[in-house]
């Protein structure tokens, strides 16, 4: 009996651990999303949303996606318009074009701050 309620309470702690994280998340996105919104006026969770699938559908056909966070804005603003003709030719047509990648770039942006 007293194992299955130790087993219990650690699978509720597990589960309230998850639950935790994942409102944790959404708190530092509104966050992100503030200090994209201070760069850029207009900047809108849709803007966000249609930056990230960009960049993972297009970025991660290559190579892995690297985290927001790992490179400076300026880095990015370096690496992304070398990429950006890379990424179209693997996809064999304009896959990112210049709004694209604009896109990509705010949310990178508003994904590091």
């Amino acid at each position: 009996m007293n194992v299955r309620l130790i087993s219990a309470s650690a699978a509720t702690l597990s589960l309230l651990a998850l639950l935790a994280s994942c409102g944790s998340a959404k708190n530092t996105t509104s966050a992100n999303l503030s200090a994209a919104q201070a760069k850029y006026p207009g900047y809108s969770m849709a803007d966000f949303t249609a930056g990230k699938a960009l960049y993972a559908e297009n970025c991660g056909r290559c190579h892995p996606t690297y985290a927001p966070g790992s490179h400076t804005e300026e880095q990015w603003a370096n690496w992304v318009p070398k990429m950006v003709p890379m990424a179209n030719e693997n996809a064999g047509s304009v896959a990112i074009d210049a709004a694209g990648q604009e896109q990509i770039l705010r949310f990178l942006y508003a994904a590091s701050h």
